[in-house]
């Protein structure tokens, strides 16, 4: 019989993957890194790299062989269902013990927007695909605020969002890979369940100003943007119109106080709080000075 001890995480030169590697690499965990890429790799002790196509069924069973759970995520584009699909089908037909999936956090397969219903679809299949499974729906990510806003902030000690004074309870990828490594690594708890991941507390923009201004010793200011004006930079920056529907309506939801939940998901998973924005800023402090 195969001797099943590996765990073959894909998506692994993204943020979260890169995270749940270093923190498997770290626990001596022998683990199989999935990428289109190898150019892509980081290197890591215990880690080996293999190039799959989540649309290459072939490759992706030379991928999960040995596998004993699986993490996948992967960047939304018009195959992402397809794509996902066939990671679910490949572990099924292999035997894998657990499968991990990253999802959005108001994925719904009858949404009419394309970032929540191809999520929500992908987690129906998976749902019944006989595969044990964990579902991870995160909210939105502080590590988002490293691109745009951070460079913003450097700039003129500014930044611009379209949410209002609306709140959500951002999650940090950090957090995000700690439960994925204690899913992963003991799933039993776990089997068929979905956790909301968010932090402990819902914030607005004014708030994490106040906290940005703390770590780089300057005020940063919050300037509320119109969706319509958001909606056009969007597209000037070359997003596709389901991408800019989808994030527009979640600024709509925040501004209307509609992303306001709260989730003990991480806290009692980790036993631990949740990362604030004050860690946060303060662990990525020179992104934004």
């Amino acid at each position: 019989m195969e001797n099943k001890n590996n765990i073959t995480v894909f998506g692994a030169t993204g943020r979260i993957g890169k995270e749940l590697l270093k923190l498997l690499s770290q626990a001596q965990i022998s683990v199989t890194a999935v990428t289109r890429d190898k150019n892509k790799a980081v290197i890591f002790p215990g880690v080996v790299w293999v190039e799959a196509d989540m649309s290459d069924k072939a490759s992706l069973a030379a991928a999960l062989r040995g596998s004993r759970a699986v993490f996948l995520v992967s960047s939304v584009g018009k195959d992402f269902v397809t794509q996902q699909n066939n990671v679910i089908e490949a572990a099924q037909k292999l035997g894998v013990g657990h499968l991990v999936k990253l999802s959005s956090g108001v994925a719904d397969k009858e949404s009419p927007l394309y970032i929540p219903r191809v999520h929500g679809e992908v987690e129906a299949f998976l749902q019944t695909s006989g595969l044990p499974y964990t579902i991870l729906r995160a909210n939105g990510m502080m590590q988002n605020w490293l691109g745009e806003l951070a460079e913003s902030v450097k700039l003129e000690r500014k930044f611009y969002e379209s949410t209002g004074d609306g709140k959500r309870a951002y999650v940090d990828i950090r957090d995000i890979a700690e439960v994925a490594f204690k899913v992963l690594t003991a799933p039993q708890a776990h089997n068929n369940k979905t956790h909301l991941l968010t932090s402990d507390e819902a914030v607005n923009y004014d708030q994490v100003a106040r906290a940005l201004s703390d770590v780089v010793g300057e005020a940063v200011t919050y300037v509320p943007i119109s969706l319509d004006e958001a909606g056009r930079e969007m597209k000037e920056s070359g997003m596709p119109g389901w991408a800019v529907e989808t994030f527009l309506a979640y600024d709509q939801a925040q501004r209307n106080g509609q992303a306001e939940f709260v989730s003990r998901a991480v806290q009692d998973i980790l036993a631990k709080p949740a990362r604030t924005i004050e860690d946060f800023v303060l662990d990525y402090a020179d992104r934004f000075r």
